[in-house]
């Protein structure tokens, strides 16, 4: 059997990519207690593995994308002076393979789509749009070291003093925002959806502060009326951001980043998926989830494997289709299973 002493996760992709990381955190540190653990995210993603709550993960380095190949260089020479046992390249791209064969590690593990990896000591088959889950993938990468056996994503936001509006397991979160304008809900959707819920749930906007102006939307329709809609959005540095998920009922998202938070935060979860489908492996994971998708059979969707900047067809039916009432439902589902 493999011992590591010492190993490196690379996860530079988006926010929820490495916050997905975290199910390696926890297969590690429970079934190979004793190795030390160091993570490579994308500079920015840092911060948020403050509420990884265990000691076994012992460093997160960052790599900074807009100095590309300065940073690239820097983490080569840093990397190599730790001496590690194995790298578990979970980036599927040039960069990050090649950094993975470049600081003396004594194994490298990384996926077949990696265009370095016949140079790997073990390539791991990805296998993609079946249905397996993100979190499965990536456990297929310590297969060999540590068997089968997946986990759950796992973040515990340290807490912070939250506004006397928001009292604990009483309000719902809505993030609409997410990076690929085809992932997102319609605002007008969202409105809806607010409209049918009980006037006294109190409701907060989250997002990041380039996603301003969506909630901004969403906060001025509701400006007039006696509902509380709280646009917390860029108002809070992404750890904070993770205990406001973390205390809420529920969360309404997109297949974004705040979905992933919620998964390793076990916040009941509701997915809104437009463009994209759940089998493309990055469904919520929370105990108590639901995924909403348009009702229509669309020849078009999925229209890639992320999301796009603007609907190729110019009609987004994926989203446009999408009933309110749908988003409703689920709230009531959660409510009569006896949740609070």
């Amino acid at each position: 059997m493999l011992e590591h002493s010492k190993i490196l996760l690379i996860q530079t992709a988006f926010l929820g990519d490495a916050v997905l990381a975290t199910a390696l955190l926890e297969k590690i540190r429970l079934e190979s207690p004793k190795t030390e653990i160091h993570l490579l995210v994308r500079k920015g993603n840092e911060s948020l593995f403050k509420a990884y709550p265990y000691t076994n993960l012992s460093r997160v380095w960052t790599y900074d994308k807009s100095k590309k190949w300065s940073s690239w260089l820097e983490l080569r020479h840093d990397l190599k002076a730790e001496h590690f046992d194995a790298v578990y390249v979970i980036q599927r791209f040039f960069g990050m393979g090649l950094l993975s064969l470049s600081i003396g590690a004594k194994r490298v593990v990384g996926f077949d789509k990696n265009p370095l990896s016949f140079l790997f000591t073990e390539k791991v088959v990805h296998e993609w749009g079946s249905g397996v889950h993100e979190v499965e993938r990536n456990t297929a990468l310590v297969k060999s070291w540590l068997g089968e056996k997946v986990y759950k994503p796992c973040l515990k936001a340290p807490g912070f003093a939250l506004g006397p509006e928001l009292k604990e397991k009483e309000y719902i979160c809505i993030s609409p925002g997410s990076v690929w304008e085809t992932k997102r809900l319609p605002i007008r959707i969202w409105i809806e959806f607010i409209q049918l819920l009980p006037e006294n749930q109190v409701v907060v906007l989250m997002g990041s502060p380039n996603e301003i102006d969506l909630s901004n939307q969403i906060a001025e329709a509701f400006k007039a009326t006696n509902r509380l809609v709280l646009n917390e959005t860029g108002l809070h540095p992404l750890l904070a951001s993770a205990y406001i998920f973390q205390q809420s009922k529920m969360s309404f998202v997109n297949d974004s980043g705040p979905m992933h938070i919620c998964s390793a935060e076990n916040v009941p979860t509701v997915a809104v998926y437009c463009s994209t489908i759940p089998s493309f492996g990055f469904g919520p994971l929370a105990d108590w989830n639901r995924i909403i998708e348009t009702p229509q059979v669309l020849n078009c969707r999925p229209c890639g494997d992320h999301g796009k900047k603007h609907c190729p067809l110019g009609h987004y039916a994926c989203g446009e289709s999408i009933q309110a009432e749908s988003i409703y439902q689920a709230y009531q589902d959660f409510l009569s299973a006896g949740s609070k």
